[in-house]
């Protein structure tokens, strides 16, 4: 830099010579400074890092969404595949359970009333022939009405 002849004051660059080359990246240069502000601004710079910026946030998003969705996938369908599984199991069980005790019922019923026939038939049979009696391990199952009373 150098200053006017005339004495101004004011500084004026140096003209460089014609074969000198000019540095790439002149940081003492306000040109420089002014022509970056410029181009950031101007050429979307700023727009281009606030992009980056969000860009980078919903790729973030978009990965918690791809593993949440590993998750569901990997885990949480399978558990849910599972429970309704043991549900129609269960459903099954208890139809299962309900045919049982009508059998139990029946078989009940059946063997009172072939009580009641020997009776007439052959009253002696019976005291040749007790009834045997129901074991305490089947009492609830069998007949729970009486579980009921001699459980209290």
């Amino acid at each position: 830099m150098w200053f006017r002849p005339d004495g101004s004051g004011t500084a004026v660059e140096e003209a460089r010579p014609m074969g000198e080359p000019m540095p790439p990246f002149d940081l003492s240069n306000t040109e420089f400074w002014t022509s970056l502000l410029v181009a950031l601004v101007g050429g979307g710079g700023v727009g281009a890092i606030i992009g980056a910026i969000s860009s980078r946030r919903k790729d973030t998003a978009d990965i918690a969404a791809k593993a949440c969705d590993i998750l569901t996938d990997s885990v949480i369908k399978p558990l849910r595949e599972q429970v309704e599984s043991q549900e129609e199991q269960i459903q099954h069980l208890e139809v299962q359970q309900r045919k049982y005790f009508a059998l139990a019922e029946y078989t009940r019923r059946l063997f009172h009333w072939l009580g009641q026939f020997c009776e007439i038939t052959d009253p002696a049979f019976l005291a040749r022939h007790p009834k045997p009696s129901l074991p305490d391990e089947l009492r609830g199952d069998i007949m729970p009405e009486s579980f009921d009373k001699e459980g209290q």
